[in-house]
């Protein structure tokens, strides 16, 4: 190209230069508080909690403030009342773990919470779960030593677990790993039947490898403890905590616009202006346990 349309091209797009320096001021306003729900009851024999926060300005870093003096009780299909208690003054309401015998797999229970004047219900289901059969390692080696801190050599775990004959059952697998819950948004690990998602025909099939090894987080070493739990959840439950995932994940300069998360929590005036968020869940659970041993792993493939 000649030197001289090359000078007028560059004078052509300095002004698209500058104008990327222009400061953008948004005026942001805070929006209307909200009662924030995070309930999920597991048939696991420890104390059940609800705990109810209020909605906070988007740039503000501060732990949200606890919803106090609310009403908070869950019903069994027969409407029998079971009162949680916010004994610490905390907002987090307690049912006691002696008090859960009555979750029943099957089952549809709902919740209900009375603020300030307004009431608010959802309602879920103790779903069926299969038990976790075992816990399989194999020894592995990066061929490069890896940047970060992490082992290059150790092993990768598995379960094995067999999704129960029907289509439709949906699962959250959690993991702790030397008695730390894997909870990052990006580790929410999810099933649909033994698949990933709706249309994979995996119906009681044995979990796919991706899902069984979806349970680790690098290498493990010698003794690690693999702690590796599986919650039913119901349909509604697996699309939000997909969101949940997809949503926490969404950065970058291919990320989409963001998204208002789906909440089952509703309140029973629908003319009124106070809405809810969150979501209740029920979970029935197995779990298995296994300590990371180099000798007893099968050989690296």
């Amino acid at each position: 190209m000649n030197l001289r349309y090359k000078n007028i091209l560059v004078i052509l797009f300095l002004p698209f230069l500058w104008s990327c320096e222009d400061v953008i001021t948004l005026d942001l306003k805070d929006g209307v508080e909200q009662l924030v729900v995070d309930g999920w009851l597991t048939d696991k024999p420890e104390d059940q909690k609800i705990k109810l926060t209020l909605s906070q300005p988007y740039f503000d870093n501060s732990d949200p403030n606890p919803a106090l003096n609310a009403q908070v009780i869950l019903f069994e299909e027969d409407s029998t009342a079971h009162p949680f208690i916010d004994f610490n003054n905390s907002g987090e309401y307690i049912l006691p773990h002696t008090d859960i015998s009555f979750l029943r797999q099957g089952k549809r229970y709902a919740l209900y919470i009375k603020y300030q004047g307004e009431e608010y219900y959802a309602i879920s289901q103790l779903m069926r779960v299969p038990g976790i059969d075992s816990i399989g390692f194999e020894n592995f080696k990066f061929p490069f030593a890896p940047t970060d801190d992490s082992p290059q050599e150790g092993m990768f775990a598995q379960f094995y677990a067999k999704d129960p004959v029907g289509e439709g059952d949906t699962y959250w697998i959690r993991t702790t790993k030397n008695n730390k819950l894997l909870n990052k948004p990006s580790q929410i690990s999810l099933a649909y039947d033994a698949g990933f998602s709706p249309g994979s025909k995996s119906d009681g099939l044995l979990f796919i490898l991706p899902v069984r090894q979806s349970i680790n987080d690098g290498l493990y070493v010698q003794n690690d403890l693999v702690h590796v739990e599986l919650w039913s959840i119901t349909p509604d439950a697996y699309y939000y905590l997909l969101q949940v995932r997809q949503e926490s994940s969404n950065g970058g300069i291919f990320s989409t616009p963001p998204a208002n998360i789906p909440t089952n929590i509703v309140n029973l005036n629908s003319a009124s202006t106070k809405k809810a968020i969150g979501f209740f869940g029920l979970s029935a659970t197995s779990s298995f346990s296994a300590l990371a041993d180099t000798l007893k792993a099968q050989p690296m493939r």
